[in-house]
């Protein structure tokens, strides 16, 4: 499907990511060269004319010839940008700048080691942010975080004071219990003997009296 002239304007401002400076040095320098044919330092140098022709990139402003051209430079990133996309998976950015795809697009007007550094600022920028919001509840979660330990706290402490309450009032009840069982066997022992003392009197007795 042929994209629109809408489409080809926005596109090509979208991947013409090199300045006006930028290209017209590259295309100076002997580098350019490397990429093969003449054909892209030719289509640099009018990428070149149509940036300094409309540098507010109004899509008004341009003419059926320019948009010829974006639509060639278009056609020939979308080929391109999907193979240096596999190489910076694979190759280092020193590695990338000796590639001849990276040449060859740059005399497109597109520098993929650019698109590198943007990737790594974009990678800063999805740091997540801590809202005023979420700063200002931090102290609030903390107080009531400490609200509640003192409350358990103070719970455990009055279980503890509950439990050793319990205990010493078992402890009394024990003690009691032992001092009136001790009475009781004190009682016992007292009446046993008595009873022991009678016995033996009457035996006494019984003997005077057979003796008689």
């Amino acid at each position: 499907m042929t994209k629109s002239n809408e489409e080809v304007i926005s596109e090509f401002n979208i991947n013409t990511n090199m300045s006006v400076g930028e290209l017209e040095n590259w295309l100076d320098n002997p580098k350019s060269k490397e990429a093969g044919t003449g054909v892209g330092i030719e289509s640099g140098h009018k990428i070149v004319e149509i940036l300094k022709k409309n540098p507010e990139k109004d899509p008004e402003k341009y003419d059926e010839e320019d948009i010829t051209h974006m639509r060639k430079v278009v056609n020939y990133d979308k080929r391109h940008l999907a193979q240096e996309d596999k190489l910076k998976d694979t190759k280092t950015r020193e590695e990338l700048e000796e590639t001849k795809s990276t040449k060859s697009l740059r005399n497109w007007g597109h520098d993929p080691i650019k698109t590198l550094d943007d990737d790594a600022e974009g990678e800063e920028d999805t740091e997540p942010e801590v809202s005023p919001q979420q700063e200002s509840e931090k102290p609030s979660k903390q107080v009531a975080e400490g609200g509640t330990k003192r409350k358990l706290d103070d719970e455990d402490e009055k279980e503890g004071e509950a439990s050793g309450a319990s205990e010493g009032e078992a402890d009394r009840v024990d003690d009691n219990e032992d001092e009136a069982d001790g009475r009781a066997r004190k009682k016992s022992k007292t009446t046993s003997e008595e009873v022991q003392e009678e016995v033996e009197v009457v035996e006494v007795n019984t003997c005077s009296a057979l003796s008689s």
